[in-house]
């Protein structure tokens, strides 16, 4: 019988042309998202995450404790892709969840859709968007906590011509006009 750490840490290679492996994919379970999640929000509390992501020392701590809690070869690499992930998934139900007809069951953690013409028609231009109809996000919470400020909304938000004026101001008070 296989122990829940080899389940968890399933490395399929691909082979590219010659037999020579290209690539290998780390496997991800709910009990290391969770701990991600909590020490990505430690590390953020340290000031370990800028305006420009996460800090190198932010991605090696969160590598070094799953790797130690759960007995695999977590790195930090590991944990800069399920974070780009997560930012991708944040995006794309934050749309969705934007539209009018589209919610969040958070009984079921996953989007609800009142009338499936409306999913399929949205679908239509959001390709992202379609495996996400019956996926279960099940630490949603956590993606919002750690991604949502991470993405421009477009509120506050300064024009060009916002920033001529405001310069335009400036220099009129300075000058005394």
């Amino acid at each position: 019988m296989e122990s829940s750490n080899e389940k968890m840490t399933d490395k399929r290679k691909v082979l590219g042309k010659n037999n020579e492996e290209t690539r290998s994919y780390f496997t991800w379970n709910l009990e290391m998202e969770r701990v991600l999640a909590d020490v990505l929000r430690d590390q953020r509390n340290l000031g370990n995450k800028g305006d420009g992501g996460w800090k190198r020392s932010a991605l090696n701590a969160a590598a070094a404790v799953l790797s130690t809690s759960f007995n695999v070869n977590v790195t930090s690499d590991n944990v800069k892709n399920r974070i780009k992930l997560w930012r991708s998934w944040y995006g794309i139900v934050s749309d969705i969840l934007g539209q009018s007809g589209f919610d969040w069951d958070g009984t079921k953690h996953m989007i609800t859709v009142e009338n499936e013409n409306a999913w399929n028609e949205y679908c239509t231009s959001h390709k992202s968007a379609k495996p996400f109809r019956y996926k279960v996000l099940q630490n949603w919470d956590d993606i919002v906590d750690l991604c949502a400020k991470d993405r421009a909304t477009g509120h506050g938000a300064e024009t060009a011509m916002d920033a001529d004026e405001a310069m335009s101001r400036e220099t009129n008070e300075v000058n005394g006009w």
